[in-house]
């Protein structure tokens, strides 16, 4: 009888612990095709965020750039919040050249109509 109780107790927390690695692979899973959405939208506008960089961008304003080139890092996309109640942004880290002189690094901020399903830009900053 007690052999029993012991063998169930052990098939129920390996049932439970096989249920928690089958939830935590599915929620890795689902961000990873998220990252990958938000990426393919990002690389659709690029030209979008290549114009705001050179054009508009303050910190390339104020620091004069002379621009030729612009190299993003899909990789450092993330997800971010400035403040507590402000809207989801999209952060890309962003390098720029002149004539393949590194001049500086930093990131721009992309806000898009939904953070999970981004179908078109409303903001940058």
């Amino acid at each position: 009888m007690q052999k029993k109780r012991v063998v169930l107790v052990l098939i129920a927390i390996f049932l439970v612990l096989a249920a928690i690695g089958g939830t935590k692979k599915v929620v890795e899973m689902r961000q990873e095709a998220q990252k990958e959405r938000q990426i393919a939208f990002l690389k659709a506008h690029e030209q979008e965020m290549t114009e705001y960089v050179k054009k508009q961008s303050r910190y390339v304003i104020i620091k004069d750039y002379d621009i030729t080139d612009i190299k993003y890092d899909w990789e450092s996309i993330r997800v971010v919040r400035s403040m507590a109640f402000s809207p989801k942004m999209l952060g890309i880290e962003v390098s720029i050249f002149n004539n393949s002189k590194e001049l500086d690094g930093f990131e721009i901020y992309i806000i898009p109509d939904d953070i999970n399903r981004p179908s078109k830009i409303k903001n940058i900053r």
